[in-house]
């Protein structure tokens, strides 16, 4: 069986130029690469809300959620 496997594992490298495992470790290694750059884009959008909030102007706005004008 070690020979059949062998070879079908060659057929699919030489189509594909890639292996079956080769892909599921890019894939992992892409989804691993979103995740940490959501992380930064989370820390990044906090770091300008909080300059945002420290602006002139801003200290009168409610904390918390906004209250649509067709619900207030």
């Amino acid at each position: 069986m070690k020979l059949v496997d062998s070879l079908v594992a060659a057929a699919r490298r030489r189509l594909l130029g890639i292996s079956p495992e080769e892909i599921r470790f890019t894939f992992d290694d892409v989804r691993g690469e979103i995740r940490a750059v959501r992380a930064e884009l989370k820390e990044e959008l906090a770091q300008v809300r909080r300059e945002l909030d420290s602006l002139p102007g801003r200290e009168d706005r409610a904390k918390g959620p906004e209250i649509p004008v067709a619900e207030a």
